[in-house]
This record gives structure tokens, sequence and C-alpha cells, in this order.
């Protein structure tokens, strides 16, 4: 069934993050279409300095010395057009998204059930050695501020995501606020977690090599694991892997939140009014913002915490909380790898059809897990 003209707005400010997802699904389709007309062809990953005035004005963001990449840029600008409005463009049907998912062995929906509440899941198996048992996993959670976002959202990008890997990557499709506000959320993940950890053999999973992956929201939710774990003692994952990951409740005007919420030329992904709703609705009745599993940047960080690859994006509202989050590891004495990717948005992995970034850094992913 293709889906026409579905109304974005159904509350004030959520109209924010209901176009990236939107977007993740129209950039399958529309973007791609707009973007390969345009000729945008984005660098690597190295500090991105535009060569000329008018490609320097072009591209300049709010904040002095930063560039958006000429694909980013395409994004943001397509992504503005869609906010003026945003009833008018459409969503690409079910079978468009199956036709661009990146092709598996297998794939299997199903449930995890280690409580009253069960867990779904999508279970990738990208190649044949996968199905053979004994296989390292990723267990990824998803971004959309915890309010929004699905499996099937994300089904584009953890596609590509497991076929570049090689590993086996489990999708959570966990409860969301405001209907289920923190810790809901929080305990399907750790529940998966826990039932990889005791059950993964019968589904194919070296229980020794597990690594938990999220972006945004999903990396918060990651890194908030391995606190549990620590505080639960449980086996830590083998490491975690953190997107441009929201780490803190606490409303700390870091400069990257001050340039790329408040820019009044531009919205970057993430406004201020979406980051007031989901702290509101995420948060619920828990009056503490720097409760160590809501603000994983407040939390008494330890050595004996998994190994961490943290990647953001240098325009970004989030940046400065995943760099500050790095720094504080590293001084606890975690093992961890931080990458910031030049010119890259809110969101950038899932544009891996647009954006040689986002190939780079799922590449980056898989020599990181490769190497634990």
């Amino acid at each position: 069934m293709i889906l026409h003209n579905i109304p974005f707005v159904r509350q004030k400010g959520m109209i924010f993050y209901e176009i990236v997802v939107a977007m993740q699904k129209v950039g399958c389709s529309i973007l791609w279409i707009f973007l390969v007309f345009t000729g945008c062809h984005p660098g690597g990953v190295e500090k991105y300095q535009p060569s000329s005035d008018r490609t320097r004005e072009k591209y300049a963001t709010p904040e002095p010395g930063t560039f958006l990449k000429p694909g980013a840029y395409s994004i943001m600008k397509k992504f503005n057009q869609i906010m003026k409005d945003p009833e008018g463009y459409r969503l690409p049907a079910d079978w468009m998204l199956d036709i661009l998912a990146t092709p598996q062995k297998k794939m299997v929906d199903t449930t995890l059930r280690l409580s009253e509440v069960p867990v779904p899941v999508r279970i990738y198996y990208p190649t044949r050695n996968s199905l053979e048992g004994n296989h390292p996993v990723i267990l990824f959670f998803h971004g959309g501020g915890f309010i929004m976002g699905d499996i099937e959202t994300y089904h584009v990008m953890v596609s590509k995501l497991a076929r570049i890997t090689g590993q086996i990557v489990i999708s959570v499709d966990y409860r969301l606020a405001p209907e289920y506000p923190f810790p809901a959320a929080l305990q399907d993940c750790y529940n998966a977690l826990k039932w990889l950890q005791e059950h993964g053999s019968s589904i194919g999973v070296d229980t020794t090599r597990i690594s938990i992956m999220g972006d945004s929201a999903g990396g918060n939710i990651a890194t908030v694991l391995t606190l549990m774990c620590r505080d639960r003692e449980r086996p830590q994952p083998r490491c975690q892997i953190l997107v441009y990951p929201g780490v803190t409740f606490v409303d700390t005007l870091t400069s990257s939140r001050n340039y790329f919420c408040n820019s009044p030329e531009m919205i970057y992904i993430l406004s201020e009014s979406f980051l007031r709703k989901v702290k509101s609705e995420y948060m619920g009745d828990e009056p503490n913002d720097r409760h160590p599993y809501l603000s994983p940047l407040e939390a008494n960080l330890t050595g004996d915490l998994c190994p961490a690859l943290i990647i953001t994006a240098e325009c970004d509202p989030l940046r400065d909380d995943g760099r500050l989050f790095a720094r504080k590891m590293e001084a606890a004495g975690v093992d961890v790898q931080y990458c910031e990717y030049s010119g890259m948005i809110h969101g950038f992995m899932s544009f891996h059809m647009i954006l040689s970034d986002a190939l780079l850094a799922m590449k980056e992913i898989r020599d990181f897990v490769e190497s634990k």
C-alpha cells in the first residue's frame, strides 16, 4: 500500500523528528534522486574546508570555522523545504523500502521473552557464515528521542550495517514514551541483552562476542546498559558503539547546542523544543535529570566498563556531549576511540545511500568490533 500525504504534525513540537523519520524513508527515493541530479560528491572524514570563497559562504554553518559537506547541505536544504510543507511529501511504499534494503541470507522477526513483557526484535543474518552458528552479534538500539522510531524505520540502515560488518545484527523494538516513560525502554533493552547472554546460542550467537550499539537515543541506552551490567554484576558486552549519542538530560548550553539548535537560517535536524519535549516525555515522573541511567555523562564511570567507539557529527547539537563523554571515559580508564565526522549532521548514518561518510562510519564500526 502506498501511503500518500501522511500528516506529520500530530502534536506541536513533534514535527522535527517525524520529518527525520520520514526523510530516512524518503531519502531512499526522493532525496536519492534529488542528490544524484544535483551532483553531490561528499568527501571523507578529514576536516572539510571549501576550496573557494563562494562555496565557503554557501556551506558555512552558524559555528565559525565549520562547514557542511555538499551532501549534508543538500539533505539539510531538503529537510528545511519539507519543514515548510510537511504534508506535501510522500512516503514510499513498504515494498520500495524492502527493495532498497541490503539483501540478507536470512532475516527473522521474533520476540525475546525474559519477563512478562516480550521484546520484539528483527534478526539479520547477512552472510552464509553468519548462519553456521557461534557468530558474533551486534545488538542495535534505534534512535528517535525515546518517543519515535522502530525496526521498520531503521531497516534500510541496519541491513546495510549488517552486510558491511558481516555480523549478526539484532534490532530491538523497545517501548516508547510518553506511553512508556523511563525506564521502560531501558528495561526492554536490558532484557534483550540478558536474553542474548543466556540464550543467544539458540539463534547462532557467540555469547562471548556480543557488541551493543545505538544511535542518538539508542546510544544513550547502549552505554547505560554497560552501567547496569556493572552495577548488577553481570558480564559486560564485548564493546559499545555510540553514534551521535544523547548522553545527558541536564540542560547545559554547550557550544554545539547553542550554534545548531538556535540557528535562525536553518534547522539542524534537532531543535531546542524537540530536545525539551524528549526530556519531558521520556523522564516522566523521574525528578532527577542527573540520574546515571538517564544521563550517563553525569554517572560515575569506571575502568571496568567495556571498550567504546564514539562517533559524532561536527554540525550536530549533540556533538559536544559526545566529545565530553569520550573525555570522561578516557579519564576513567575506559578504552575509548572517538571519531568526529567533519561536515556531517545528526542522523547522517541513515543516509548511506547518499553520504559516503555514512559508509565510512559503518566500516569504522566493522574494524572496531573485529579488533575487540
